[in-house]
């Protein structure tokens, strides 16, 4: 994995993720750009739509785009590609967003490659509902307490609510949220 040390704590952050998860990490210059060997490259920031953001810009020069603004609350910038049969992921520079890819791009793709196919999550009834816009997924964060889920926060993902958080849950774009009571699982962010 590549990230860029230009968006220094997002970078940081994400690197770190990967580390946990048993993944080599490389800042930089990209090693699938330079002939090393690559499984999964991912870059931070440059995948808005600003002047300097130009990440699916040279992704597209090199490679091809596969999908660019993600129905995703945080990460809607988020996007995903190859270069030369690598995938490619492109994550937004500021945390949140990028902490969004992770969890529902990157994590995947990592468990494909490693051949871990179950992550740990838990089922437990909600303290309260959820509502969440129909037509976009969201992020929920979840804390738990005694033997429920306490829902912290959905689609907007603030540093203290990731720091304070047990697991993550995705309400997919054709899901209202769910009621209160209601069973669900959510993917644990502590072992």
């Amino acid at each position: 994995m590549s990230t860029d040390p230009n968006n220094g704590l997002t970078s940081s952050m994400i690197g770190e993720l990967a580390r946990a998860e048993g993944a080599a990490v490389s800042h930089g210059d990209a090693a699938c750009l330079t002939g090393n060997p690559c499984d999964l490259l991912i870059t931070i920031g440059g995948t808005g739509v600003g002047r300097r953001d130009a990440a699916v810009t040279a992704l597209a020069e090199r490679g091809t785009v596969l999908a660019h603004g993600l129905s995703l609350l945080p990460g809607r910038t988020t996007a995903i590609g190859t270069i030369a049969k690598v995938p490619v992921i492109a994550l937004p520079g500021r945390p949140d967003q990028a902490v969004a890819g992770w969890w529902t791009l990157a994590l995947p793709a990592l468990d494909v490659l490693t051949k871990r196919f179950r992550r740990p999550m838990r089922t437990l009834p909600l303290a309260r509902k959820i509502a969440s816009a129909v037509g976009v997924s969201e992020i929920a964060l979840l804390r738990q307490t005694d033997s429920e889920w306490a829902p912290l926060t959905v689609g907007d993902l603030s540093l203290d609510a990731i720091a304070g958080a047990d697991a993550w849950r995705l309400i997919p774009s054709e899901s209202e949220g769910f009621a209160a009571g209601a069973l669900i699982d959510a993917y644990m962010l502590k072992a």
